[in-house]
């Protein structure tokens, strides 16, 4: 059993880390949207451009790096969000779990406040790669582009 002292401390951590898991997800979401719309955006600008057909091959290598670069960035920024929100998911699995949440009895007999397969689903949780593909497709598409015009 865990004192009062530190239980008040897990009281109050608790949801400090619950908000720093939301906002780690929620930044890789804004990351991946804000590099989508980047990578959309070259994209058109190509398509759209009644100078395509003009473009060097100087040109085409220099449009080529860019959205490798920028889709490379936004991949870099997402992993480390990520690699923080696993670290931040960690730890408030280790609270709930000092805090009883998956005893039974906490609240209802016989029965958990949360189920058993919440200390382990982050661990299969694939949004990253939801996040990297996206990010890797629109790139993709902008180095066809580039190869076909």
């Amino acid at each position: 059993m865990i004192s009062e002292g530190t239980q008040q401390v897990f009281i109050v951590l608790y949801p400090l880390y619950k908000e720093e898991v939301y906002r780690r997800r929620e930044q890789m979401m804004r990351l991946t949207a804000f590099g989508s719309l980047g990578l959309i955006a070259m994209l058109f600008a190509l398509l759209l451009s009644p100078q395509k057909d003009r473009l060097g091959s100087f040109d085409t290598l220099s449009i080529g790096a860019a959205s490798l670069i920028w889709c490379g960035l936004f991949c870099a920024l997402i992993l480390q969000q990520q690699y923080r929100h696993r670290l931040a998911k960690q730890i408030l699995v280790q609270l709930e779990q000092a805090l009883g949440f998956y005893e039974e009895g906490l609240v209802v007999e016989h029965q958990t406040l949360y189920p058993e397969s919440w200390k382990t689903a982050w661990l299969s949780d694939r949004t990253g790669t939801l996040y990297f593909t996206a990010l890797c497709s629109l790139t993709g598409l902008l180095l066809l582009a580039l190869l076909f015009s």
